[in-house]
């Protein structure tokens, strides 16, 4: 549901680029849209925006005062990969298409609405949806995964003695080392749960267990920080690149992955480590 497939407008609203601009300005507002793909035929040849509208006269012809070339995303290209090409190219929408053909339009309005369901309000990361998101497409293009948890020790009780206020401000020195220590396009984390928080990765899990040795270090100095050291988890699972095929259900995949991650938080736990690495 994280694809552009699935939060596009369709069907599209097109002109042609012979049409005046006053007559695109009046197709916008009979179909109340903001913008129209120029079309030569089945060809893809520019874009007439309200803006475009507004800044050139109504006589001249849309071949003049079209944008172009044109920016454009494909149907199942994740709505995260829609918005960097909009905020990288400063633009508000882009056609959408899908084997080389219009098959919907795509607006920042729309992506950030979206986007901003899968925030985590307290720490301003993501919530678990968009790691799924990831993951299934790192898998999907036949890439080598770790997945880490990490779980906040005796969160409950730390809650109950310091009390909540305390506990946030945990949790948000937390999500500071994790942007502190991470790498983009790399390593991608989330909030998982009320303590818990997942990161998947592309290096390769020598390099994913040093990096989770920075993270617990620094999560003891950061959260002593708010008034009190937390210590935290974290259960290492890596090595996946045999899910890589088309018939595979990521989901379900990346699902057991965290699953065999938690069991090795759990054991880091028990035999009072800050880390374990699930192998099986």
């Amino acid at each position: 549901m994280y694809n552009v497939e699935y939060i596009m407008s369709s069907p599209v609203f097109c002109i042609t680029s012979e049409k005046s601009v006053s007559q695109a300005a009046e197709y916008m507002q009979e179909h109340k849209v903001g913008g129209l793909p120029v079309m030569e035929g089945e060809n893809l040849i520019g874009i007439i925006t309200s803006k475009d509208v507004r800044f050139h006269d109504p006589n001249r012809i849309v071949a003049d005062s079209m944008s172009n070339p044109v920016i454009s995303c494909e149907s199942d290209d994740t709505i995260w990969e829609a918005a960097e090409l909009l905020h990288e190219y400063k633009i508000e929408r882009m056609p959408v298409l899908k084997s080389g053909k219009v098959v919907g339009m795509i607006t920042k309005s729309t992506i950030m609405k979206h986007i901003g369901q899968l925030y985590d309000p307290l720490t301003g990361i993501y919530n678990s949806s968009y790691i799924y998101q990831v993951a299934s497409k790192l898998l999907s293009e036949g890439h080598e995964i770790s997945v880490v948890l990490f779980d906040v020790n005796n969160f409950g009780q730390f809650n109950k003695k310091y009390g909540h206020v305390y506990g946030d401000r945990c949790l948000k020195q937390i999500v500071k080392v994790f942007k502190d220590s991470i790498e983009v396009n790399c390593d991608f984390v989330c909030r998982y749960g009320g303590d818990e928080f997942v990161l998947i990765s592309l290096r390769k899990i020598n390099n994913v267990e040093k990096l989770v040795k920075i993270i617990v270090d620094s999560i003891a100095i950061e959260t002593s920080k708010v008034g009190v050291s937390a210590t935290i988890s974290a259960g290492i699972c890596g090595g996946q690149r045999k899910y890589a095929r088309s018939e595979v259900k990521y989901y379900d995949v990346i699902e057991n992955l965290i699953n065999k991650a938690s069991i090795a938080s759990t054991k880091a736990k028990m035999a009072n480590k800050s880390y374990f690495i699930e192998t099986s």
